[in-house]
């Protein structure tokens, strides 16, 4: 520490000088007018750092330009088209679904009306009668119940034939089906003998044969009429 006024080093805490007895703790105006300004000049480049930074900050956070694209008209025929196209197809789907379902019943019943014809004019009045009585409402019902079993069956029916069609196997797409509908005819009449010898096996145990005849009769005549129209 030096003396403000003749430069003579001084000790820590001393407030006159030794040498020239000047007070180290006045400072004159000059002093306090530059101590001032400089402070005066240091709030004013606060101020304007504080304005740029509030600037940047609205500009950051202003509202932006938002772009919106405007569609050509060629990207709105394509997108009419594409959910033109959905609903199109569907219907298209639909309509042909509702019209196979008809046909596939019609002709199941026609079939078996036609078959008790052909067994009336061979003499086989009773057959006829159980053909036309039983197993035209019998087939119509179980044409519109099952048909979407059986489109699944045709169409891996169709599938299969391809695979063997391309591996080179002359097979007609009538043997596929009757072979996968051989197998499900098996399997019908085989479930149908399974839970019949079931229920026959436990009445017989039970002693309740005539009310097991009484009970599953007409499942019986619908085995032997399936029995008989398979094979």
């Amino acid at each position: 520490m030096f003396c403000i006024k003749c430069g003579e080093k001084l000790k820590r805490g001393d407030k006159f000088c030794k040498n020239c007895g000047q007070n180290q703790l006045a400072i004159t105006n000059s002093e306090e007018s530059d101590n001032n300004n400089l402070l005066g000049s240091e709030d004013h480049d606060n101020d304007i750092d504080d304005i740029e930074r509030e600037n940047e900050l609205i500009s950051s956070n202003g509202p932006q330009t938002v772009t919106i694209k405007k569609e050509s008209f060629i990207e709105k025929i394509f997108k009419g088209a594409g959910v033109g196209g959905l609903v199109v197809g569907g219907g298209f789907l639909y309509i042909s679904f509702t019209i196979l379902q008809f046909l596939f019943v019609a002709f199941a019943g026609l079939s078996m009306i036609g078959l008790a014809i052909s067994l009336f004019s061979e003499g086989s009045i009773i057959w006829g009668l159980v053909a036309l009585f039983i197993g035209t409402p019998l087939a119509i019902g179980l044409a519109s119940y099952f048909f979407i079993f059986f489109l699944a069956l045709a169409i891996l029916a169709l599938i299969i034939w391809g695979i063997i069609y391309l591996f080179g196997f002359n097979i007609s797409f009538g043997n596929v089906w009757d072979g996968i509908w051989l197998v499900i005819k098996v399997l019908i009449l085989g479930g149908m003998a399974f839970f019949g010898i079931s229920s026959f096996v436990q009445a017989v145990k039970k002693n309740e044969l005539v009310s097991f005849f009484k009970e599953n009769w007409f499942y019986i005549l619908i085995f032997f009429f399936l029995f008989w129209l398979f094979f």
